[in-house]
């Protein structure tokens, strides 16, 4: 490896950063995850986690859902941390997962200390940590945050490997490729955006080896030939390995290719469609009731990458070449998801963890071109207030507006309000008498998240059509089935409850079939009756 360059942070200093940094990551990440109810999404991939656990197999559906490498990472967190049966898993054990990788993710920032510089590593670590936009979708249990992680352990690699390092950095990059293609398809979005990025950077600044008197790169122990083709082969055979689940299942691997004939489709908004200028509203401004801006992450992003473009680099060309890079691979990102017409706005979260990046880069240029103390103190004043805001709105994202749909990164979330619907249903199943409750969930996503929720009552159906006969004790389903459900009813009586929230724009009501109804009623009193008396 080249000779260290010199930085305005000591070690001690970035130790220090990344202390700190983790600290507070761990502080807005791992308390209260099981007070958010659960997101369909999340519900969905839990299921299918649960599913693996119990059968011992993952079946892969290019149509909707995504590669195996969330639900192995959650099965192999399980058996460590003890979780037992998949049938008692909760949701806060379920969203560790996606924390630990993203406590993974700011560490791994470290990687990049020679890129970013220390001081420039140390700011991005810690706007990383705050980010309302990552913490926020570090406690969902969703792919986005290990696909970021792998995506920089990826990039991460290939710098090391282009200052020096050996044929195994190469071997790192391909692991990382194949993981990320296992994790999620969009993936093929950051490897297009990561060649534009590289093809720019060659053209304007040349190569990334560093240039130094007396520094040969090519003379480098473990150097490889085809360094390309090194990442490719550890790439496909890492992702064959993790699909055919170690080479059995060749029709997942084929089928992992094939589901980008479904994303092609996809692409054109399948009812997700946004105006292109979406996921800059998110990073900037966006006004929901309160306004929300992670303006601070974004101001300095520009500035890193003016930084990158326009700052002397006259000693540290492969820097400059690595800064240049992850500018224009941020921009590519940013403009392939806006011309996208389908958005969902954890789909930028890879562009705004780059941007996070560069706003350290951004932050630490600013520091370095202070020179008077009261410039510097002006700047810390500022950046204080900054961080200050972020951390204000953080705290809002994950706890009163978890689920609100005036948080911006709540997105087809599911209402609050239906949690008061699941121990209503637990009480009439204690209620009826034995072997004879079951319900009946009629609704246009067969009642999503609720299969989650309720997956230990097996007497439970979904659909999304009325059937032609109606035998359930409790029914629940969407208002306007209301008229065709009640001529089905053919004499039975049953009691119609309160509207349920499922998420916005979309309400359930709940029938109870008369009899189980008073029996219900009359138990809730006696009980109430029987707390009233206790001294």
């Amino acid at each position: 490896m080249p000779p260290p360059q010199k930085n305005s942070l000591s070690l001690i200093g970035l130790a220090i950063f990344a202390i700190v940094s983790l600290a507070i990551g761990a502080y807005y990440r791992f308390p209260t995850l099981g007070d958010r109810p659960m997101h369909t999404d999340e519900a969905i991939l839990a299921m299918k986690s649960a599913e693996f656990q119990a059968t011992g197999h993952f079946h892969y559906d290019p149509k909707d859902y995504h590669g195996p490498v969330m639900h192995r990472l959650t099965l192999l967190w399980a058996r460590l941390a003890g979780w037992g049966d998949s049938s008692k898993w909760t949701e806060a054990q379920l969203r560790t997962v996606p924390v630990i990788c993203s406590l993974l993710l700011l560490l791994s920032t470290l990687l990049l200390r020679n890129a970013l510089g220390r001081l420039g590593t140390g700011f991005a670590m810690l706007l990383m940590s705050i980010s309302p936009m990552m913490v926020y979708y570090s406690r969902y249990f969703i792919m986005e945050v290990p696909l970021v992680l792998w995506i920089t352990l990826c990039i991460a690699a290939l710098w090391h490997y282009s200052q020096g390092g050996g044929r195994w950095w190469l071997v790192v990059a391909g692991i990382s490729l194949g993981l990320q293609h296992a994790t999620k398809e969009t993936f093929a979005i950051n490897v297009v955006a990561g060649l534009l990025g590289y093809g720019v950077t060659k053209v304007l600044v040349g190569d990334f080896a560093p240039r130094r008197s007396g520094y040969d790169t090519a003379a480098s122990k473990g150097r490889a030939s085809m360094p390309w083709l090194w990442v490719v082969v550890a790439a496909v055979a890492t992702s064959i390995a993790i699909y055919s689940e170690g080479f059995k299942d060749w029709q997942a691997v084929k089928d992992s290719a094939l589901t980008y004939l479904n994303y092609f489709e996809r692409s054109g908004g399948s009812g997700h469609e946004k105006p292109w200028h979406y996921y800059l509203t998110l990073i900037f401004y966006r006004k929901e009731s309160l306004v929300w801006s992670e303006a601070m992450i974004g101001g300095l992003g520009i500035v890193g990458m003016l930084y990158a473009f326009l700052g002397n680099h006259m000693k540290q060309p492969a820097r400059q070449a690595f800064l240049v890079f992850l500018s224009v691979y941020t921009l590519a990102l940013f403009g392939i998801y806006s011309f996208l017409a389908y958005k969902t706005p954890w789909c930028i979260l890879s562009a705004q963890h780059t941007l996070t990046l560069l706003a350290g880069v951004g932050a630490a240029a600013i520091s370095g071109a202070l020179k008077s103390g009261l410039g510097r103190m002006v700047f810390r004043v500022l950046f204080g207030l900054g961080l200050y805001q972020l951390v204000a709105q953080t705290s809002l994202a994950i706890h009163a507006y978890a689920a609100d749909s005036r948080n911006p990164y709540v997105y087809s979330h599911t209402s609050s309000n239906l949690l008061r619907l699941l121990p209503l249903v637990r009480e009439l199943q204690k209620t009826a008498p034995d072997d004879a409750f079951n319900v009946l969930v009629v609704n246009r996503d067969a009642g999503w998240p609720l299969p989650w929720y309720w997956r230990d009552i097996k007497s439970v159906h979904y659909t999304n059509t009325i059937p032609e006969t109606l035998d359930a004790r409790v029914i629940i389903a969407e208002p306007e089935m209301k008229a065709a459900l009640e001529a089905k009813f053919n004499g039975k009586e049953y009691v119609q409850q309160d509207l349920f929230g499922l998420r916005p724009g979309v309400m359930l009501n709940v029938w109870i079939e008369r009899t189980l109804h008073d029996r219900y009623t009359l138990r809730m009193d006696q009980e109430k009756q029987r707390k009233n008396s206790l001294p």
